[in-house]
């Protein structure tokens, strides 16, 4: 059988192929022990973690600045923002953080116990709770955050576009 004739037969049981494990992998990490297992490979990647933890930590910040500077208490705000994390670590280590505000600890320390969050976070939460501005640092710090997405992504395409002028050449 020729190599043509082979693509042209066996070409759509490989497409089909393909396409079941996509799916079939998509279900795998709909279950609870898998997503959790690939959630911590991917933060630990390294272009793409940093991206995944600035993009989920920029989201969470955002969301806990809006709800404390409307006046909803922190326990209250932690438990909605951590709704926005699409990432089960950071799930649970804002589960953690909000277990140890509840017996007293401050957020930043509490943030910068699970050693998953970024430096600025805990820095700027632990200035704002000491200035009693804890709203304005929490904004301050999603801003820094998003724009750091920002940068990383227009240097990752700046160094993608010519990887894929080569490939399509």
């Amino acid at each position: 059988m020729a190599t043509s004739e082979f693509l042209r037969v066996g070409g759509w049981w490989i497409a089909a192929g393909a396409v079941a494990a996509f799916f079939g992998l998509r279900r795998w990490l709909a279950l609870p022990g898998p997503k959790a297992a690939w959630d911590a490979v991917a933060l630990r990647l390294p272009v793409v973690g940093r991206m995944l933890r600035a993009v989920n930590t920029a989201r969470f910040a955002g969301t806990l600045a809006i709800l404390t500077a409307a006046g909803v208490p922190l326990l209250r705000a932690l438990e909605a923002a951590r709704a926005t994390l699409a990432n089960t670590v950071l799930t649970r280590a804002v589960a953690d953080a909000i277990s140890a505000v509840r017996e007293g600890s401050t957020l930043a320390r509490a943030l910068g116990a699970a050693k998953v969050f970024p430096p600025i976070l805990v820095h700027l939460a632990a200035s704002g709770e000491a200035t009693g501005e804890l709203a304005a640092m929490l904004e301050r710090a999603a801003k820094n955050l998003s724009r750091e997405v920002e940068r990383r992504s227009l240097v990752l395409t700046t160094l993608l576009e010519p990887l894929l002028i080569l490939a399509m050449g």
